[in-house]
């Protein structure tokens, strides 16, 4: 008799190697809690992080019924989405879905509260924001990502869709052709220059690109403000320069 013992592998194999660790779900945490005015940017850090673990279905989808033998696996990994997506939410928000069954349920309550899609009080207030937005005291960087937020808000309350193809594609073309006016107006003074350049070529480029070219300015004119301070810190250390060796001298 041979004084090998078999080895065992306790974990029995269910062809999906992300069903045996639902618990990975646990160590997730989400860095916008939801709120009464966030919902955009939660569902779609909850959409990306669930799309990640190839659990999307969870919000998409009901479950198999209670015979299937796959049923026990996605009841426990439904359980354990249920309280990532509670813990994601401010306290309020979470207290009425807290007895929702699962975690579609609760996806779908909150979809149904939050997401104001087609609410024309909300567009308008939107475009109240993106109107008033000026560039002001911030960077041309922070100026162009405030716009860009507010134009992503926008895309999400109003979705428009195009006949065909061709009507979608010069619709874009407008709409990026006047976020690219939005932006140019909104500069500060000292970018005058630079505007007229822009709008002075035979075709506007896109927002990016111009964003680029008011970047490529902004950094030129900087260098240019410090130079002069560089200028006088040397002569100053060149004037203290002298009048030491002329002492020495003495």
């Amino acid at each position: 008799m041979s004084g090998e013992k078999e080895v065992v592998n306790p974990t029995p194999e269910t062809g999906n190697t992300q069903s045996q660790q639902p618990g990975e779900l646990q160590n997730i945490h989400s860095a916008y809690r939801l709120n009464e005015r966030n919902y955009l940017k939660w569902a779609q850090l909850v959409r990306t992080v669930l799309k990640g673990k190839g659990k999307l279905s969870h919000l998409t989808e009901y479950g198999p019924k209670q015979e299937d033998p796959k049923f026990t696996t996605w009841d426990e990994e439904d359980s354990m989405i249920m309280a990532w997506l509670w813990n994601s939410m401010i306290p309020e928000i979470s207290d009425t879905c807290m007895f929702l069954n699962s975690a579609k349920e609760i996806w779908d309550a909150v979809e149904q509260t939050y997401s104001k899609a087609k609410d024309a009080a909300q567009v308008y207030e939107v475009k109240v924001k993106t109107l008033a937005a000026k560039q002001g005291n911030k960077t041309v960087t922070e100026y162009a990502n405030q716009l860009k937020s507010l134009w992503m808000e926008l895309d999400h309350y109003r979705v428009i869709k195009a006949k065909c193809t061709e009507d979608s594609a010069l619709l874009k073309d407008y709409i990026e052709q006047d976020r690219v006016y939005d932006f140019l107006v909104g500069l500060n003074p000292e970018f005058d220059q630079v505007r007229i350049q822009i709008l002075g070529k035979q075709k506007v480029p896109c927002f990016n690109e111009v964003v680029a070219i008011v970047r490529s300015e902004e950094s030129r004119r900087s260098l240019m403000l410090e130079s002069p301070a560089v200028e006088n810190s040397a002569m100053v250390a060149d004037h203290k320069g002298d009048h030491t060796l002329a002492m020495i001298a003495e």
